[in-house]
This record gives structure tokens, C-alpha cells and sequence, in this order.
């Protein structure tokens, strides 16, 4: 039997006015939050603050966790894995600071009802917290 790639990734989730703040880096075709893998003696914390101050020079406060979730297949390549994404409901605290780094092509702000009705590409656990409940 060969073992899967495990993946464990945290990050961000910014909701502002209805809106989501979400990027794209240049591996992927979909909308997806601020995140990253979690790296060794790094809690989910660490890695969610850090993601956001690495990809959008993103300074945030976690108010929550939302709902995890377990992914068996990359979305982008099909190839078989695990992938586990701990989500953070957080507030931004510098909105005009806000600038692409660390590997992000492009990022915006994309109103939620757009996602809702299939207008946006986003990754799956954008559209998982959203059917969850976890984004209104």
C-alpha cells in the first residue's frame, strides 16, 4: 500500500461588508482564503498570522476557529492526498496596507452572493464554510 501526502494547512478567513478577501497564487485556477502549510514545531496559530503577513502583508486578530476540513484529493491535479485546512475567522486590522507578496499573482475582495450563485471560482473550502454556515 502507498501512503498518501498529507498536507495540514492554516490560514485566515476576512469577511468584510459581505465580502471575502481571497487570492490567487500562480499554481492554482480558483479564488482561495490566506493560508499555508503548517510547518514543524509551528502551531495553527502561528501559521495563520503568518500566512496572511506573507501573502498580503495582512496584519489580523483571530476571533474563532471554524469548521476543518479534510480533503482527499488535490483539487487543482486530481492526485490523491489528504489535505487538512484549519480555517480562523479573523479581523483585518490594516486594510490599506494590503499588497501581493509571497508567490500571490493577485487578490480581492469578492462579495459572498457571488460565490454563492457559481459566479466565482473559489477553492472548496471556500464553498464548504459558506454551505457549513460558517460564512453568511
Amino acid at each position: 500500500m502507498v501512503e498518501k501526502k498529507i498536507i495540514v494547512a492554516s490560514g485566515p478567513v476576512i469577511i468584510e461588508n459581505g465580502k471575502l478577501l481571497l487570492d490567487r497564487d500562480y499554481k492554482d485556477d480558483f479564488w482561495k482564503f490566506i493560508g499555508g502549510r503548517v510547518k514543524e514545531g509551528e502551531s495553527f496559530e502561528e501559521r495563520c498570522l503568518k500566512r496572511a503577513k506573507e501573502e498580503l502583508n495582512a496584519e489580523v486578530k483571530i476571533i474563532r476557529p471554524l469548521s476543518p476540513l479534510v480533503l482527499w484529493k488535490n483539487p487543482q491535479t486530481g492526485e490523491e492526498m489528504q489535505i487538512i485546512l484549519v480555517h480562523w475567522l479573523c479581523n483585518l486590522k490594516n486594510k490599506l496596507e494590503l499588497k501581493v507578496g509571497d508567490g500571490i499573482k493577485e487578490f480581492s475582495w469578492i462579495d459572498i452572493k457571488d460565490i454563492k450563485s457559481g459566479k466565482i471560482n473559489v477553492a472548496p473550502n471556500v464553498k464548504f464554510l459558506i454551505k457549513k454556515g460558517d460564512i453568511k
